[in-house]
């Protein structure tokens, strides 16, 4: 899920919130964001710069590599560990930051589940054949072609492709040459 799909819907729950948090509204909104620092953290100790650029070159390549230490603040022992101090130490601000994280990774779970019925299905009208050069590859890459503003239609079919991995790679790299 891209940033800004991630900021509009924490918005839209701090909104529906905000009658009973009031000023405290803005902590779930902000952690719920800025939980993905960790992907940048990763990045910067892994590959040892800072450069923001760089990291988000990265993170927009096809298919980016995806482990555990890059989503640190996402794991379960993590949050479970926010959850153990926020009680232990009846700290309102600590249990509103584990509210902002749970409702991050809630969606970041619907994203991951509609993502791979979307590649799967598609992957099967294909007969698992890329549609750019023929190559039979499973399972093929999910490729968005347009990104829909609108978020309730943010799962059409209408909007990706899939592609093996090659025609993938080589798609991103025409659209950041644009």
């Amino acid at each position: 899920m891209q940033t800004n799909e991630h900021v509009k819907l924490s918005a839209a729950a701090t909104a529906l919130a905000l009658p009973w948090l009031k000023k405290d509204a803005w902590i779930p909104f902000t952690a719920s964001i800025l939980i993905d620092v960790d992907h940048y953290l990763w990045y910067a100790i892994s590959h040892r710069t800072l450069s923001l650029k760089d990291a988000l070159r990265f993170f927009n390549q096809a298919d980016p590599p995806q482990t555990q230490m890059m989503k640190f603040l996402h794991q379960p022992l993590t949050l479970g560990l926010l959850l153990f101090l926020a009680v232990r130490l009846r700290s309102r601000v600590l249990a509103l930051i584990l509210a902002g994280f749970l409702f991050h990774v809630s969606l970041d779970v619907v994203h991951i589940t509609q993502m791979s019925n979307l590649k799967q299905t598609l992957g099967d009208q294909v007969n698992h054949a890329c549609p750019e050069c023929g190559k039979v590859e499973k399972p093929l890459q999910l490729h968005t072609v347009h990104y829909a503003s609108n978020l309730l239609d943010r799962y059409n079919p209408e909007h990706f492709i899939v592609l093996c991995g090659t025609c993938h790679e080589k798609s991103h790299q025409k659209s950041a040459s644009k």
